[in-house]
C-alpha cells in the first residue's frame, strides 16, 4: 500500500512539475525570451534515460514499450533540456490519450543530416478535423477521450515551438493502421 502510495505521489509531483514549466515556458516563449543552450547532445542516451524513468508510468498505464534505437550514439549541436521536454510531453500524451492501444513504439534513425525520432501509438488517433489544428495553444480534442484527462492544451505546441527554434520540428501524421505518430526532428 505504501509502495502504491508513493509511486501516485512521485507521479502527480512530476506531472505538475511538468505542467509548471509548460506555463513557464509558454510565457518565455511567447515574449521571445527563450534561452537556449545548444551543446553536444547524446540523444540515444537521453531517449534512454527518459524511457527507463517513465518505465513505471507506462506499466501503470498498460502500455508496452517498442522501442528501436540505434546501438551507437547519435550526437547532434542542440539544448538536451528542450529536446528532453519535448520527448516527455510526447510520452505523457501517449500515456494519458493512448493507453487503449497497448503499444508504444518508439524509434530513432539519421537520414542525411536529420535525426528522426518517432512516437507511434495505436490508440484512438486524433479525427482529421483536429489534425491540422493539433499544434495550436490550448487546443484540445473535444471529446470524451480529453475530457477525461487532465492537460492544458500546450504540451505540443510548446514542444513543436521549442524543436522549430532549434532548427528541428514537431510533426504529426496519422498511424496508418490507427493511433498517432508525431517525429521529432533534429538537424544532425
Amino acid at each position: 500500500k505504501k509502495k502504491n502510495y508513493l509511486g501516485t505521489i512521485i507521479e502527480e509531483s512530476q506531472r505538475l512539475t511538468r505542467l509548471v514549466n509548460n506555463v513557464l515556458d509558454f510565457s518565455s516563449l511567447e515574449q521571445g525570451r527563450r534561452k537556449y543552450n545548444k551543446k553536444e547532445t547524446n540523444v540515444t542516451e537521453l531517449l534512454q534515460k527518459i524511457l527507463d524513468q517513465q518505465e513505471f508510468r507506462l506499466q501503470g498505464a498498460g502500455i508496452s514499450l517498442s522501442s528501436e534505437i540505434p546501438g551507437h550514439d547519435q550526437v547532434v549541436q542542440t539544448d538536451h533540456d528542450a529536446v528532453e521536454q519535448a520527448m516527455l510531453n510526447l510520452m505523457d500524451n501517449a500515456i494519458k490519450y493512448a493507453s487503449s492501444g497497448k503499444i508504444l513504439d518508439i524509434s530513432m534513425q539519421r537520414e542525411g543530416g536529420t535525426l528522426h525520432i518517432r512516437f507511434e501509438d495505436r490508440g484512438p488517433g486524433i479525427p482529421p478535423v483536429h489534425a491540422r489544428r493539433v499544434f495550436e495553444h490550448f487546443h484540445r480534442v473535444d471529446d470524451s477521450l480529453t475530457a477525461s484527462q487532465r492537460g492544458s492544451g500546450l504540451g505540443l505546441s510548446i514542444s513543436q515551438k521549442l524543436l522549430r527554434d532549434l532548427g528541428g520540428d514537431l510533426t504529426y501524421q496519422p498511424r496508418p493502421e490507427g493511433g498517432s505518430c508525431f517525429i521529432i526532428s533534429l538537424p544532425a
